[in-house]
Formats: structure tokens, sequence, C-alpha cells
């Protein structure tokens, strides 16, 4: 196969197979701990604990992106994953299922998918011309969203069929699938260097020197912290605990509203794609960031399933505008040798967000409802864009 068809192969296929095994494995454990323990607190917490571990060390991972062939890390990183998953059907044959255990269970799937978006994002820039990189990110991104789309579906539909733990066995099918073509991707040629941990250090205090130095980047940096800080805990959290405990629904019904988030993400992603030639790519960024949080707010009027579904659809169109934008951005203008840094910092703090925003949702759910939960974050998280909004140097980034 030509290097261009495989390049192409790897863009269309990888993001999709990686993502319909990842959307399988967050709807499946989450499902999991929520039917153990019938409480939205532990959810919360388990998800948030689940995290945490990964956040010690995920932003030096970018060093190591930055220093070896980053299709070799996308490969071993998802083969790692493989690994751990397998252990989640292997403790329920011995008796050995417990809460504790999938904790440290996820920590270890989470940390070793760390690599896998700074690798992939810093390897486009290596293969692909900057005025095409919109275009390829899109791509990227319509395979993703195909899967979060298609990895629910087939998730719900294999929980009528089998046990949870068995599910995880099909998760590893997507993995290994996305390993393998990964290993047989172009690959971007790296000069040897040697690695110890204080040259992880050194490299990883040159990409937070970077971003001290490059204000705009650094703001955006913190616009994505702070919204994710309030969207992830009701994205995560939230939306399995309206499912099953306000609406009484099933793992059928969670998947079908995450399959609505993923419908809007591909309608997103088109409109980015069509109103990038309008508007610059620092305003979708921040249009993305207002409809992200904004969209959230609706939730709290919400009272039946059906009605949960539109708004999901809804959401989903937003997010497309702040990723593929975000992306595009920095690969056009970080240095090609700091961007596996870049986007590791970015990817550890949504991470560290996310374990964050979990629990504190699981917290709060003690005191105030769900809805209201989702009411007060998403004016929070929608105040992101406007504030964003009031920084002409971001207005004007293309």
């Amino acid at each position: 196969m030509h290097n261009q068809n495989k390049l192409n192969f790897f863009i269309w296929t990888v993001p999709f197979l990686n993502s319909t095994g990842r959307s399988i494995y967050d709807l499946a454990f989450i499902w999991m701990i929520l039917e153990m323990t019938g409480s939205e607190k532990i959810t919360g917490l388990v998800a948030m604990t689940s995290y945490i571990p990964a956040i010690l060390f995920g932003i030096f991972l970018g060093s190591i992106v930055d220093s070896f062939s980053k299709t070799k890390i996308i490969s071993y990183g998802i083969l790692l994953q493989i690994l751990v998953l397998l252990i989640f059907p292997f403790s329920f044959k011995i008796g050995a299922a417990s809460v504790g255990l999938f904790i440290i269970l996820a920590f270890l799937h989470n940390a070793f998918s760390l690599p896998m978006v700074p690798a992939f994002n810093s390897y486009l820039p290596t293969k692909i011309k900057k005025e095409n990189l919109l275009r390829a990110n899109s791509i990227v991104n319509v395979s993703w969203q195909v899967a979060v789309f298609v990895g629910p579906i087939v998730a719900s539909q294999l929980l009528t069929l089998i046990k949870v733990e068995t599910i995880f066995f099909f998760c590893c099918f997507f993995y290994l699938l996305a390993s393998l073509i990964a290993k047989i991707a172009p690959e971007d040629k790296q000069e040897y260097e040697k690695i110890d941990v204080a040259k992880i250090l050194i490299k990883t205090r040159e990409g937070f020197d970077y971003l001290l130095s490059n204000k705009t980047f650094l703001i955006i940096v913190l616009l994505t912290i702070l919204s994710n800080l309030f969207v992830m805990g009701p994205a995560i959290v939230g939306i399995p605990v309206l499912v099953k405990i306000y609406f009484g629904g099933s793992a059928a019904d969670f998947a079908l509203t995450e399959a609505f988030v993923g419908v809007g993400m591909l309608l997103g992603t088109a409109l980015v794609y069509r109103l990038s030639r309008i508007f610059t790519h620092g305003k979708l960024f921040l249009l993305g960031l207002f409809i992200d949080g904004g969209s959230f707010c609706f939730y709290y009027f919400i009272s039946n399933l059906f009605e949960l579904n539109i708004l999901s659809f809804l959401h989903g169109i937003g997010i497309p505008f702040l990723i593929i934008s975000r992306v595009s951005i920095l690969q056009k203008h970080v240095p090609e040798k700091l961007l596996g840094r870049i986007f590791a910092i970015i990817s550890t703090s949504i991470i560290g967000m996310t374990a964050f925003s979990s629990g504190i949702f699981g917290l709060l759910s003690d005191f105030i409802s769900a809805p209201t939960i989702f009411l007060i974050f998403g004016v929070l998280a929608s105040l992101c864009g406007i504030a964003g909004y009031l920084n002409p140097n971001i207005k004007l980034l293309n």
C-alpha cells in the first residue's frame, strides 16, 4: 500500500476503531459501577479517582511523544490498554470483582490511553501541509464522532445479550485493530535521543515555558481547563444519573442518549468545515465553548428521555467547534518539536478536570438535584466562551 494511502487509511480508521472501543468501555464501566453501588455519589467518586493517578504523570508523556515515533507510541499504548481490559472479565470469573479493583484497572486503562491524543495530534503536522490541517482534523473528528454514535449502540445491544463484564472483550477487538493499523502507518522519523528522568523534566518545562511566553495560547489552555471543570462532570456522571435514576431508563436508553450526542457532533463537524471559510478558527473555538456549556443549562427543564435526547443532540453540535478549531490553531502555530508537550498538557488538563468535575458532581448530588447542577455548571461553562471573546487575539487566530 502506498504511503499516502496508508496515511489516509490511518486517519480514517484509527480514531474510529479506538474511539468505538473507548465508547463501549465508558458506557460499560460507568453503568457497571452504577449498578454495583446504586449511588450517584460513589459513581462520581469512582469516576474521579480512576483519573487522578494519571494526572500525576500525564504532562510528562508529552516529552516522550516528542522524542519517539508517534505511531509506535499509539500502537503500543493501545496494546497495553487491551491487557488491562482483559482483567475485567477475568476478575468476575474468579470472584475477585470489586469497586476497589475496578478503580485500579480504570486508572491503568486511562493512563495507557494518555499518549493517544498528543501523539495523534502532533503526528498529523508531520505528514500534512498546514493549509490542509483543518480538513484533516475534520476527517478525524468525523471518524471519532461516528464512533461516539456507533459505540453506545453496540454496547446497548450487547447489554441485552451478554453480561456487562463480557463487553470488555469487544472493546479489546476494536483496540487491537486500531493498534495493528497504527503499526503499519507511515512512520514519523525521529532522531535517536537518550531519555532519562532529568531530560523528561527539562523537556516538560520547555513546554510550560513556551505557553507562559505565548499568552494567547496560555489563555486558550486556561479556558479549556475551566470549561471542562464545569462540563465533564455532567457529561460523564450526570447523564447516566438522569437516565437511570431520574427517568428510570435502561442501559439501552443511556446508549441512545450518547448516540444522539454523536449525531449532533457529526452535524457540528460539517458546520465547522463550512463556517471556517467565513469565521476565524479563534471565533469558532469561542463559539464552541459557549455552546458546550450553554446547552447544559436547558437540562434543568427536561422531564423525560425524549427531551434529554433532543438536548443531547444540540449539545453535541458545539463539541466539534471547540475541538477542531483548537487543535488546528495549535498545529499551525506551535513549533512541531513542541507539539507533543503542548497537547499532553491540554490532554492531561482535560483528564484532570474530568476527574475533579466528576467528583464534584457526585458530592453535590447529596445536596442539590442533578438538573440543578446542570443549570449551575452550564452557566459557568458558557461564561468561559464569553470571557474568551473579550480577548481580541484569540478571535484573530486562524
